[in-house]
């Protein structure tokens, strides 16, 4: 994509998300978006800060609303968006027997449906420009069997599917969609739920259990997804692409 458009990333505030958007910033003007409007503001003022352009806005993915009204600011204020990463995403652990049908329900929502819903906000520019690129967060998971994990699972299964679905639908008017499937790295999520005793013993069992012997970072990812953005993968599409340290290998 050309250097200064505007790139929508949800799930901006922390973690991945955060470090694209302080990496993109560099060529486009970011659209830091997330529930967390405190902590959006907080990444658009250290874009400004190092000299880039963003602007925060508070957003419910999961919420169709919510994702429309935040589509409205973007066309007031900032004009049309063909670029985007969906980053948006939580982490709630459970064996299946004891996963609670609020917890499924959010999983989902938040995964599938906000990434469904902020994909079908954007299409309309990109189809108006006859071009665009989305890359949607996935995981390794979607395609690997872990236990205790069943809706985080089958939440990233479908947005895979959801990705190639979308890819081939948009490919003639020149949008590519792709997602990106990281492998265990050192950001919020891995540490949601979990004491910080937990979290390291965690973090050393998976560092151990990987051919490249540490936790990714997220700045690893954004250098993935700004590859994937630009027009070096400008023959790629429908694909998941896997920074995971050797995790799952093909």
């Amino acid at each position: 994509m050309a250097d200064n458009a505007n790139l929508l990333i949800t799930g901006a505030a922390s973690g991945i998300g955060r470090a694209s958007a302080l990496r993109l910033a560099k060529t486009h003007h970011v659209i830091v978006a997330d529930r967390d409007g405190d902590g959006a503001r907080t990444v658009a003022s250290e874009i400004a800060a190092a000299g880039g352009s963003a602007t925060a806005i508070e957003v419910d993915v999961s919420d169709g609303a919510s994702v429309h009204e935040m589509k409205t600011q973007i066309d007031t204020d900032i004009g049309p968006v063909l670029s985007a990463f969906f980053a948006a995403g939580i982490y709630i652990r459970g064996v299946t027997g004891d996963i609670p049908e609020a917890d499924w329900d959010r999983m989902i929502d938040i995964h599938v449906k906000g990434t469904f819903l902020c994909c079908q906000a954007v299409l309309p520019d990109m189809i108006g420009a006859n071009t665009g690129a989305i890359v949607n967060m996935s995981s390794d998971f979607a395609v690997m069997a872990v236990p205790g994990a069943a809706a985080y699972m089958a939440s990233k299964s479908a947005i895979y599917s959801l990705t190639k679905s979308i890819a081939i639908e948009f490919a003639a008017h020149n949008i590519r969609i792709n997602a990106l499937g990281p492998g265990p790295i050192d950001t919020p999520i891995l540490k949601s739920g979990r004491t910080e005793a937990e979290y390291e013993k965690a973090r050393d069992t998976l560092a151990n259990s990987l051919p490249i012997g540490r936790l990714g970072q997220p700045e690893e990812v954004a250098a993935v997804l700004d590859f994937l953005l630009s027009d070096r993968s400008a023959y790629m599409t429908g694909q998941i692409i896997h920074p995971n340290g050797g995790q799952l290998m093909w």
